[in-house]
């Protein structure tokens, strides 16, 4: 079964910005009044998160006035194609 690769979002919350790159990290933004966001980065533009992030609260929450807190870095794994076939059993 081939897995899906999710790009980065770096065009989500930066409007006009495109990167094709493949996504490094899973980023979740937190607010003080619970108030969360998640997107994906590649490793060039992860040292962002916490701008991007903001970006898109102010965007969503433009009335509440929402500021990120709080960011959490999850690393996606991918498997390189000859690293997957070497893990394949049978």
């Amino acid at each position: 079964m081939s897995r899906i690769i999710a790009l980065c979002g770096l065009g989500v919350a930066a409007d006009g910005e495109v990167c094709g790159a493949p996504a490094v990290y899973r980023i979740e933004a937190r607010a003080a009044n619970n108030k969360r966001c998640t997107l994906t980065l590649c490793s060039e533009h992860v040292h962002r998160a916490w701008h991007l992030a903001q970006m898109i609260f102010d965007r969503r929450y433009a009335e509440d006035a929402v500021k990120v807190r709080s960011i959490h870095l999850h690393r996606l794994n991918h498997f390189p194609k000859a690293e997957a076939a070497s893990t394949k059993t049978g």
